[in-house]
């Protein structure tokens, strides 16, 4: 399958939000105040995103070495890290290898749990949806395709 999607995810939501790693190798968080960060798996660069009323995310890219002190975006760099350290603690996680190092600024644009599933909606336009029972249906609007992932994966 080779269209970014959902690998793992921590539902921290009750605190600060939910972490989650993509079949790239990057690593993003969707923050409880609906804003995101996603980091390239070299852990180099990393954007933000924040929803300017019903306009696109503005990203803003930056250097993991060289951002401004702000406190609110360290906070969000601490747990962005904090979250990469514990997604990728999992070494069973099989990633694309043939991607590139850098962000395809691929993220988690929504998401949402209900009792039976956890749904994602990425910004490559597809639409993931795990189900408890382990089993997982990804939607891609591009190619036209439903992947399905049965429980022997």
């Amino acid at each position: 399958h080779s269209e970014i999607h959902v690998k793992k995810w921590v539902d921290y939501s009750t605190k600060y939000g939910l972490g989650y790693l993509l079949s790239d190798g990057s690593t993003g968080v969707y923050f409880n105040d609906s804003t995101k960060i996603i980091v390239d798996k070299n852990g180099d660069n990393f954007n933000t995103l924040e929803k300017q009323g019903d306009k696109a995310d503005t990203v803003t890219p930056y250097k993991i070495s060289d951002y401004p002190p702000e406190r609110e975006l360290q906070k969000k760099v601490t747990l962005l890290q904090h979250f990469r350290n514990y997604l990728y603690s999992d070494s069973k996680v099989e990633l694309d290898k043939d991607s590139p190092p850098e962000i395809g600024y691929t993220y988690v644009k929504k998401w949402m749990k209900t009792k039976h599933a956890i749904m994602f909606r990425l910004s490559n336009k597809i639409v993931q949806v795990n189900f408890t029972d382990k089993t997982e249906i990804i939607l891609s609007s591009e190619q036209k395709l439903v992947t399905y992932i049965n429980l022997k994966g």
